[in-house]
Parts: C-alpha cells; sequence; structure tokens
C-alpha cells in the first residue's frame, strides 16, 4: 500500500484550515501525533503547519519507513472527519460533509476506502463515525469482506479472534506487514479452535500446535472433509508459519495476499460451521 499522495495531501491542506481554527488544527496535530513532524510547531498560517506536518510525516513513512508516521496521517484524516459536527451552525458556510465526498476519491485512488455515517448519541446529538480501510482491485473489494467478517465474528461472541483480527487489520493498514500476519494468525488459529470444541468436540491439550491439532481433529472426525476444505485449511495454516511476525520478511503484497486469503477462508468456515442456535 502507497503513502498518501500528493493530490490528497493537497486536498487536507486546502480543507482543514477552512474547518477547524489554528487552536483547534495544533490540538489536532498533538491527537494524530504529528505535530512532532512539524518543523515550525508555532507557525501561525493554518494551511502552510498543515502542509509541513503532513509532507514530513510522509517522508519519514517513506523514507525512514516510520509506521507511526502513516498511522499519524490516517489518523489524522479520520480525526479530522469524526471531530467535526454534522448539525452545523448556520452562522457557518463549511463542514467536513462538503468534501467527504471529494476526500473520499481521493482517499479511493491511494488504495484506501473511507466509509462514514451520522449516528445519534444517547444524548441526543449527533456524531460522525468513520472507517478507513484498504481496498483491493478484484471484483470483491476487500474493504467489504473485512467488515463482513469482522461483523459475523462478533455476532458468534469470538471476541478473542475478532480483537486479533482488528490488530491485524490496523497492522497492515500502518503498514506493519510482519506484526500483521502474527495477528492474522493468531485469529485463525482462535477460530478453528473454537469451531473444532463446538461442533467436533475437541479438548485442547496445552496451548502449543493447538491451531494445528484442531484442524486435524476436525478432519479426523469428518466435521471437516479433506475434499471439503480440510486439504485448504490445512495448507493455509501452513503458511501463516512461513514469513511470519519476523522483521524484514514480509513485504506489502504478501501480507495483503494474507489478509485475503485468510478473510476469504475464515468466512467459508463460519458458513460450514453454521452458528448454533
Amino acid at each position: 500500500m502507497a503513502a498518501l499522495s500528493d493530490p490528497t495531501l493537497g486536498l487536507l491542506v486546502s480543507i482543514t484550515p477552512k474547518l477547524l481554527s489554528l487552536s483547534d488544527l495544533r490540538t489536532l496535530l498533538m491527537q494524530a501525533d504529528l505535530r512532532r513532524y512539524a518543523p515550525d510547531p508555532d507557525e501561525e498560517n493554518k494551511a502552510e503547519l498543515v502542509r509541513d506536518a503532513l509532507l514530513a510525516a510522509r517522508d519519514h513513512a517513506d523514507q525512514r519507513e516510520d509506521p507511526q508516521a502513516h498511522r499519524g496521517l490516517l489518523a489524522f484524516v479520520q480525526l479530522l472527519v469524526e471531530g467535526s459536527n454534522p448539525n452545523v451552525d448556520p452562522n457557518r458556510e463549511l463542514s467536513i460533509l462538503d468534501f467527504i465526498e471529494e476526500l473520499h476519491e481521493a482517499l479511493l485512488a491511494d488504495g484506501y476506502e473511507l466509509t462514514w455515517e451520522i449516528e445519534e448519541h444517547p444524548w441526543g446529538y449527533e456524531f460522525i463515525r468513520c472507517k478507513i480501510r484498504p481496498t483491493d482491485p478484484t471484483p470483491v473489494p476487500l474493504a467489504r469482506e473485512i467488515n463482513a467478517l469482522e461483523a459475523e465474528l462478533a455476532d458468534r461472541g469470538y471476541t478473542d479472534a475478532l480483537n486479533h483480527y482488528r490488530q491485524a487489520v490496523d497492522s497492515l493498514i500502518h503498514h506493519n506487514y510482519e506484526a500483521a500476519n502474527g495477528q492474522l494468525r493468531t485469529a485463525l488459529e482462535d477460530l478453528v479452535t473454537r469451531l473444532a470444541h463446538q461442533h467436533a468436540g475437541y479438548v485442547e491439550q496445552g496451548k502449543a500446535g493447538k491451531g494445528g491439532n484442531a484442524i486435524q481433529h476436525m478432519i479426523n472426525h469428518g466435521a471437516l472433509p479433506d475434499g471439503e476444505g480440510g486439504k485448504l485449511l490445512q495448507g493455509l495454516w501452513h503458511m501463516t508459519h512461513t514469513r511470519g511476525s519476523h522483521p524484514g520478511q514480509s513485504d506489502a503484497d504478501e501480507a495483503r495476499f494474507r489478509m485475503a486469503v485468510i478473510t476469504a477462508t475464515a468466512r467459508f468456515l463460519l458458513n460450514h460451521f453454521r452458528k448454533q442456535p
């Protein structure tokens, strides 16, 4: 996944000063952990302050392979969107909603999908919630599959698998590919262990090798025959133990492939093993 492009950063430089005061802008940079990249954090010109901070952060992300800088850039976008009040004061001319479609298109060109919705707080006011997901050039967008799997895991109550999966997505978005691979493996291990226990009577015999043992148990007991996904799952499990969480042994394409294939396999397993009443 590429870093944010000049057109996207230029759009942020253009719209942010129109939406925030200088004080709020400085706070936003602090919240996104980007203030450290501003050459002159006391700059009075809002556009200059945003441009300097965003460009410096991108340089760190690209040239110095600084994952925190990349994380900060995406956090800046999310905080800018979610910090905007959808119920705009009539005396104000603009809100983030005036720019959000353009921002969505800019991020899409960079390989990210921005989704948002307006929700109502229990106290009665409305607020914006957004997500930034990696996109995929295939006919089935990866972002849609990620959201669907998260919803299915939450519905089943598979909290541990869901938490590890969300951490993997976050690591992939922020270019921490080795961590993404390790978290995906842990999410898959927790999922297959839970399914083997609930649908094939598997009893865990300690922590070591539990993922592989659970898969073999499902195959041996006919819950997941070889020709109906058993061999596929075994092969995928073995693959997750190569080039995993060791720094320098993974890249964007490989991590992205793992995310796609493990997401698809997890959804297949949940469909194969229907939710118990």
